[in-house]
């Protein structure tokens, strides 16, 4: 059932980014040209109804991976009451489930041969968006409080309070290369994006990115603390890494973990905290990897904050591993 709600979820989420990453870029070359312009106020509002599209687009989709064709209208309806209510991304998601799930049973429902025709562009529909309005209406009365607390406190950060912000997500995000752990600090980071604050994406982008590459450059540094394989992972690591792909550091986690996982953690932790202190921002997912650094707000910070979590992971798992830690037979095994 976990495996299930995973799948449908993902596949929200694999939907979604192309809107994100379309309307973040629209909106930053927007900021860029500048507001006061007629073109860079356009861009700009161009961007900010793409977004905009975020949560219809993860509820539509969640309930098409759930009940197929007929999920996606009501699952999209349902995503814009989640987003006029005030629930955001979070509310998004729920919705998008229940419209899959109230989907399924409607169309189980049995009737005429005669009349069976209007089941897909009437019964479903009608019925499906009109029950997903009331789950949203009933869900809202506490989510809603809630995401704008939320926001509230993320818009009143300053200083040390977003040093702690950025350090806790990129840590997440470094802290199990794409797991659970991973996955909890994106989808917070999706749901300020929703809300339009963009900070904390900012530190997902260096806890993302930064694991992969600093483990690469410790092995041009400290090579007689890798073995062959690991060394010859470091171009690809670096690559994957570069494209917003932090499972590029798991072959290197394999086989010394408690050095190689704390060091990766509290250094990019480190890194996203300068980086959201100084003023860095992201309206655009870091699954797009470096390559999408010239539209962030802050990009020179942003790549500080980086390049100083790659260098402290370079340099922390040099000087914790020891030669005695490389097993060539282990990884000759692990290559096949």
């Amino acid at each position: 059932m976990i495996n299930n709600a995973k799948k449908h979820l993902m596949t929200g989420v694999s939907y979604m980014i192309p809107i994100v990453v379309a309307g973040g870029i629209l909106l930053s070359i927007g900021v860029i040209i500048g507001d006061d312009t007629a073109v860079g106020e356009k861009l700009s509002d161009y961007g900010v109804w793409t977004l905009g599209l975020m949560v219809p687009m993860i509820a539509g989709y969640i309930s098409y991976s759930i009940a197929d064709r007929p999920g996606i209208a009501v699952g999209l309806a349902s995503g814009v009451f989640a987003d006029e209510l005030g629930t955001g991304y979070l509310g998004g998601i729920l919705v998008g489930f229940f419209a899959g799930w109230i989907t399924n049973q409607l169309k189980k429902i049995p009737m005429h041969p005669n009349i069976a025709v209007i089941k897909p562009i009437m019964v479903v529909p009608v019925f499906g968006i009109g029950a997903s309005a009331l789950f949203m209406y009933f869900i809202s009365l506490p989510l809603s409080p809630a995401m704008t607390g939320l926001e509230n406190w993320l818009n009143s950060m300053e200083g040390s309070n977003l040093f702690v912000l950025g350090f806790i997500i990129a840590a997440m995000m470094a802290f199990d290369m794409g797991g659970p752990v991973n996955k909890i600090a994106l989808a917070f980071s999706y749901a300020t994006l929703a809300e339009g604050i963009y900070a904390p994406m900012a530190a997902c982008w260096i806890g993302i990115m930064a694991a992969p590459m600093g483990l690469s450059l410790s092995t041009l540094i400290f090579p007689k603390k890798f073995s062959k394989a690991e060394k010859g992972n470091s171009i690809p690591a670096t690559l994957m890494g570069s494209l917003g792909i932090t499972e590029g550091a798991i072959p290197f986690a394999v086989s010394t973990p408690l050095k190689i996982i704390p060091s990766i953690t509290i250094a990019s932790g480190i890194g996203g905290g300068v980086a959201l202190m100084l003023g860095a921002s992201s309206p655009i997912p870091a699954a797009i990897g470096i390559w999408g650094l010239p539209f962030v707000s802050g990009p020179f910070v942003l790549l500080l904050g980086l390049i100083i979590a790659i260098a402290i992971i370079a340099v922390a798992v040099g000087l914790l591993r020891k030669e005695s830690d490389v097993d060539e037979d282990a990884d000759v095994e692990m290559s096949f």
